[in-house]
């Protein structure tokens, strides 16, 4: 119980921080700040608190394994939304995550660390390759009436199913479910629908490049929880988590931050009279 409302909590929060952040720079950034391992850190918490550190760590690779079928649910919903629908692309996305995690889940037996880490990085990186490139984004849109509680109540009917369907599994059964594309299939249907593929694919390219955070945290709990305890595990696992995510927010918003300040002189000068333009000059 305590898992399902810490899911219904954080996950429409993190819909909600990744909106605004799409609002104000950029679908790529929301789909970075989405990738942050907001919901699979209290779910794996919980598990290490409620089964044991070792039962977390399975849980960990589990999760990592679990990553081949958000990668191949963006790469499909990613193709698709090129010349379909958001209908058709979530439908075609979420086939691809089935089929990805059927296979995922044959290889799930024997793995261990560091077999998850490998797997989730190749697959990840294979997914943003392939996807399509993207021209420049569109200005930011006005948000509708409700749009943002219906994207959490989207968000959190989905944890709910997910959570509901976990229970009854084991640690790395469980560990993938977490790693659905749950929170990614929210925001690119809400984003297809209301900015049109090109931002739907800017998007999942953005949160395929995010994913490095999500890795480490799982790498780093899957390998420390069980030799170090529960809180300097999670502890570590946080903070590298975040370091990615800053360095990886940081390095695009900052390019876009001096591409505005070059401009704005560049603006001005075209603007500006002969007389001043002579003044310059001299």
């Amino acid at each position: 119980m305590p898992r399902i409302f810490i899911e219904l909590l954080i996950a429409p929060a993190l819909v909600t921080i990744s909106t605004l952040a799409a609002r104000r720079w950029g679908a790529r950034a929301g789909g970075m700040v989405s990738a942050f391992p907001a919901i699979v850190g209290p779910v794996l918490l919980i598990l290490a608190v409620a089964h044991g550190r070792a039962f977390a760590a399975r849980a960990a690779d589990g999760t990592l394994l679990g990553l081949v079928s958000l990668a191949a649910f963006a790469l499909a919903y990613g193709r698709t939304a090129r010349r379909r629908g958001w209908r058709a692309s979530v439908a075609v996305g979420w086939l691809a995550a089935g089929l990805a995690a059927l296979v995922a889940g044959g290889a799930a037996g024997g793995a261990r660390s560091p077999s998850g880490l490998l797997i989730a990085t190749a697959t990840l990186a294979l997914a943003y390759r392939a996807l399509p490139a993207v021209g420049p984004e569109a200005p930011a849109s006005r948000a509708r009436p409700g749009e943002i509680p219906l994207r959490m109540g989207s968000a959190a009917l989905l944890v709910v199913a997910l959570s509901a369907a976990a229970g009854a599994l084991g640690a790395v059964a469980g560990g993938m479910l977490a790693a659905l594309p749950v929170l990614a299939c929210v925001l690119a249907a809400f984003t297809h629908r209301e900015r049109g593929g090109t931002e739907t694919i800017a998007l999942l390219r953005g949160m395929l490049a995010g994913m490095g955070s999500f890795v480490l945290f799982c790498q780093v709990i899957a390998m420390a929880v069980v030799p170090y305890g529960i809180p300097a595990a999670f502890a570590a696992a946080t903070l590298a988590a975040l370091a990615v995510q800053a360095i990886g927010l940081y390095r695009p918003l900052a390019v876009h931050s001096l591409l505005r300040r070059q401009s704005s002189p560049a603006s001005a000068t075209v603007t500006a009279g002969p007389g001043s333009l002579g003044r310059q000059s001299s």
